[in-house]
């Protein structure tokens, strides 16, 4: 009986480790985002190398996604003609909702829709809102699991600080 619970252990030990899941870490190469985009066409995160993307997982039912917003979208407007993107990825919701959520609070981001919430888990999402800076070779640089703070630039993770780094990042080419 000892015999065979021995074996039994060490055929256990043989066995190879069970592959955990990969998640989004700062220094590694950012997971692919290709979701289906609010309005029409899909997006793709591997196709906006060479760009600063900002990635920000919300959902509108959350109340410090609602708060984000604004800072968001004026970022992304600031912005505008540099080569940045803000990827704005609702978990679980459809595009009705995310439309009608737009519009009340008269947002025009790069919406995309993670309706099976693989990117979400890709990125380790364990709350909303998320944020995930990622340079120009498409390398995850800062994350946020969490709301942004209150504050000023030097505050990290304010609106103000998360804006510095992005523009920092876009300086360095």
């Amino acid at each position: 009986m000892i015999g065979a619970v021995g074996v039994l252990a060490w055929m256990t030990l043989l066995q190879p480790a069970q592959a955990t899941p990969k998640i989004a870490t700062p220094g590694a190469p950012a997971p692919q985002i290709a979701l289906p985009v609010v309005g029409d066409g899909t997006s793709d995160l591997a196709a906006d190398r060479g760009k600063v993307v900002l990635v920000n997982f919300w959902a509108t039912w959350c109340e410090p996604c609602k708060a984000e917003m604004p800072g968001l979208q004026q970022l992304a407007d600031d912005l505008r003609d540099q080569q940045f993107r803000l990827y704005s990825v609702d978990l679980q919701e459809d595009e009705a909702a995310i439309r009608a959520f737009e519009q009340q609070y008269g947002l025009n981001l790069y919406a995309v829709m993670d309706q099976d919430g693989d990117a979400s888990r890709a990125y380790g999402v364990r709350a909303l809102p998320s944020t995930f800076l990622i340079d120009r070779r498409g390398t995850l640089h800062l994350q946020r699991l969490g709301p942004l703070l209150p504050g000023g630039p030097e505050t990290m993770w304010s609106e103000p600080w998360l804006a510095d780094q992005v523009r920092g990042l876009l300086a360095s080419g």
